[in-house]
């Protein structure tokens, strides 16, 4: 739901070519495909965002705690995904992504899966900002907010 005369919100959106070898032997795609697909969606989101995806190059320090310095790392501590329909290759996947909400040290996010016109999966995955030297979570700097705000859909319904 959007508020009238407030800019409207699109999700990310990338796509996902599927391979013959994505399918099983029951001809549709394997489930486990379907979370690769996830994490693609999440991962250039998070390019599109600018955040750090990548530790810091060799040689090169990053300041402990900084989310934004390459000290800091996305780990997935949630994900529900609803199988809706069976997807068949060949066939190309739009895989969209929109944030939901932000907490302190986490955000989460709606994904979809669709495929021909049809939505085949649906999921909502919780992330954590975990500083890579010390291995705990950091708080969400107003930097990555800020970044990820124009995929911010917070009244959508559950995907």
């Amino acid at each position: 739901m959007t508020t009238p005369g407030a800019a409207t919100v699109t999700a990310h959106a990338t796509t996902h070519r599927l391979r013959f070898n994505d399918t099983d032997r029951l001809g549709h795609v394997n489930n486990a495909v379907f979370a690769v697909m996830l994490e693609q969606g999440r991962s250039e989101l998070a390019v599109a965002a600018g955040l750090p995806v990548e530790p810091p190059a060799e040689g090169r320090s990053a300041k402990s705690g900084d989310a934004r310095s390459g000290s800091a790392a996305l780990v997935i501590v949630r994900l529900e995904l609803d199988f809706l329909q069976e997807m068949t290759w060949p066939g190309d996947v739009r895989v969209e992504t929109e944030v939901a909400k932000f907490g302190a040290k986490s955000f989460q996010l709606r994904q979809r899966l669709t495929s021909g016109g049809d939505l085949c999966a649906r999921a909502m995955t919780v992330l954590v900002v975990m500083d890579r030297a010390t291995r705990k979570a950091v708080p969400l700097t107003p930097e990555w907010r800020g970044s990820l705000d124009r995929w911010l859909v917070p009244d959508a319904p559950a995907p």
